[in-house]
């Protein structure tokens, strides 16, 4: 069993024996409680009867044991079920090792088959990359790792910076397992995101009318004080009850503005408490590496507070607003002091103070939070490696490359070196050889590259740069285009951005597989040439084996590399390996002949 899983196996052990543990701890306390609750009647009705003050005593300390018992009780239920939830959130790795994901958020809304390469390589929808490595807990941080996969070259600036950072948390796995029981059962959504920015970019002009300021401070007391006269005979009762019903009508005639925050607001108090947990672990994080020392430093407000306690004050005050939903209990409360009005005020008031925090702490919040999806993703791959990045002439250099999404058992590695700029290879080779996945395997690594994460080689050099891919084309009936026209849009994309001085990796699966073979072999040389005019570098996969002629050519630009079948007493071995030279041997033919599609002559 790998290291890691037997770590994983390991903790599920020691989580197990502390939930018993806590379980039978707990087994008694019903009984108890009842013994509790039996002997502070006894000695109540002893009271009566005797009117002994022993039994006074005696049924106090039946009810603080009662009250101890209880809350004992809710604690080890609280245990309990952490480690329950610590349980199947180490069963889920285990999962996902495995290459079971279901138990996670495939992305599929991040789908875009416009893409210029996340859709050729499958980064997201249902076991794609994304898939196998989102362990984000908040909806900022699923669309930040949404972004890394979909924007990785924007990220060349900082790849060290952010291998340390993704280093220093894939030690932490204490961290990343408290991230994740934070939110465990209670996710964040994009419904929640909006209506949250929404709320924080509405204008606030309620605090800024000096009539609503001076009448909820004044009524109170001019009610308060009215009550107290009526109760020494000063002034006759009917005026505090008029008072009140006063304030219950300026409470009402405020209501469609408080009803709104509350409906708005009142459905997040979960998620906004789960919001301060998260921020509290990152606040006593002491991180070490630079870029995750900056991202900490973000989360400030004028260096007074922190971001969590803030947080927390607005739970504080959703969490009051909730006090509306017991009728008997709002109306007293509006009545004396019109609560509704104070802790609306308040509500604004905190938004007024930190709307411009907010945005950017949530932004921390992503980060963080994708980050520690990446960092678990090279904990449950201890034996992926950090490439090196260069940036001056372009260079890759892959040595053992393999995809990361394929068993380790199954996944057959190859090298490949690149060096310098308008070079192609074009990899020849029968079907099912493995040139679709070998092209999927080179940008699906040099993504994660660009995103300072680990990769699957032993050995990875590359130069960050725009990456581009035609590998799985569709045709539209929306849009009212074929497969070939489509394909030429792509293209078209690629050759564009060339000519504006864009530096560009190319992975081009079949070159216009939409047309007759001799209008593509034309079309495919052609644009062969042309690629070769611009400072880019390439993958070509084709069946045309005479695009091979091109190194005659183009000697310097252009390099034949093949993955070769053998079709031995009428069976075909691939062994998936890449080889020098265009491949010498197809197989459709003897497909069609060993399916009985056709027969031999």
């Amino acid at each position: 069993m790998p290291q890691i899983l037997q770590e994983y196996e390991d903790h599920i052990v020691a989580s197990g024996m502390e939930r018993d543990k806590q379980a039978k701890k707990r087994y008694y306390l019903p009984a108890l409680r009842l013994v509790a609750f039996l002997l502070m009647l006894i000695s109540f009705f002893n009271f009566l009867i005797v009117n002994d003050l022993v039994f006074v005593y005696g049924s106090i300390a039946a009810l603080i044991l009662f009250a101890f018992l209880s809350v004992l009780d809710h604690y080890l239920k609280l245990k309990i079920e952490y480690c329950d939830r610590l349980i199947q959130i180490l069963r889920n790795e285990i999962r996902g090792i495995n290459g079971d994901f279901s138990p996670f958020d495939p992305g599929d809304e991040y789908v875009d088959p416009d893409h210029s390469y996340t859709y050729d390589l499958d980064l997201f929808g249902k076991k794609s990359l994304f898939h196998a490595i989102n362990r984000t807990v908040t909806i900022f941080g699923k669309n930040r790792l949404a972004e890394y996969l979909k924007d990785a070259f924007n990220f060349k600036d900082y790849i060290i910076e952010r291998q340390k950072a993704i280093v220093e948390l894939s030690k932490d796995p204490d961290f990343r397992l408290q991230l994740q029981l934070v939110f465990y059962g209670q996710k964040s959504n994009e419904v929640d995101r909006i209506e949250l920015s929404k709320w924080l970019d509405s204008e606030n002009k309620l605090l800024q009318s000096q009539i609503f300021n001076s009448f909820r401070y004044l009524f109170p007391m001019i009610t308060s004080l009215l009550i107290v006269m009526s109760l020494f005979g000063i002034v006759v009762v009917q005026l505090p009850i008029m008072m009140v019903v006063l304030q219950l009508l300026i409470v009402s005639a405020y209501a469609r503005k408080t009803i709104r925050v509350q409906s708005l607001l009142s459905s997040k108090v979960g998620t906004i408490s789960k919001y301060a947990q998260f921020l509290l672990l990152v606040e006593k994080g002491r991180f070490k590496s630079s870029y995750l020392v900056e991202l900490t430093q973000q989360l400030s407000h004028d260096g007074i507070e922190p971001p969590s306690k803030i947080i927390r004050k607005l739970f504080r005050l959703l969490s009051w607003m909730d006090t509306n939903l017991n009728i008997l209990v709002s109306t007293i409360l509006n009545g004396l002091f019109l609560f509704n009005l104070h802790v609306l005020a308040e509500v604004e008031k905190w938004k007024e103070k930190y709307r411009e925090d907010i945005p950017r702490w949530f932004a921390t919040i992503g980060e963080i939070d994708a980050l520690a999806s990446l960092a678990n993703f090279a904990a449950n791959n201890p034996e992926f490696i950090y490439p090196v990045p260069i940036k001056d002439q372009f260079l890759f250099e892959a040595i053992n490359l393999g995809h990361p999404l394929i068993s380790k058992d199954e996944c057959v590695t190859n090298d490949i070196s690149i060096n310098g700029w308008n070079q192609y290879c074009i990899i020849t080779g029968a079907n099912m050889s493995g040139k679709s996945t070998f092209l999927r395997t080179v940008g699906t690594n040099y993504v994660m590259a660009m995103l300072g994460a680990s990769v699957y080689a032993t050995k990875f050099i590359f130069c960050p740069v725009v990456l581009h891919s035609s590998i799985r084309t569709n045709d539209s009936l929306a849009r009212k285009e074929s497969f070939f026209y489509a394909e030429l849009k792509r293209l078209k994309q690629i050759i564009l951005e060339l000519e504006t001085g864009q530096r560009t990796f190319i992975l081009l699966d079949e070159i216009l597989k939409g047309t007759n073979s001799k209008d593509k072999q034309v079309g495919s040389v052609a644009l062969l040439e042309q690629l070769t005019k611009y400072q880019s570098v390439g993958l070509i996969a084709t069946h045309d084996l005479i695009l091979g002629d091109l190194v005659k050519d183009y000697p310097d630009n252009i390099h034949n590399l093949c993955f070769e079948i053998q079709i031995i007493e009428d069976n075909m071995n691939i062994d998936y390996k890449l080889q020098e030279g265009v491949c010498k041997n197809l197989n459709a033919t003897f497909l069609m002949k060993k399916m009985g599609i056709i027969m031999d002559s």
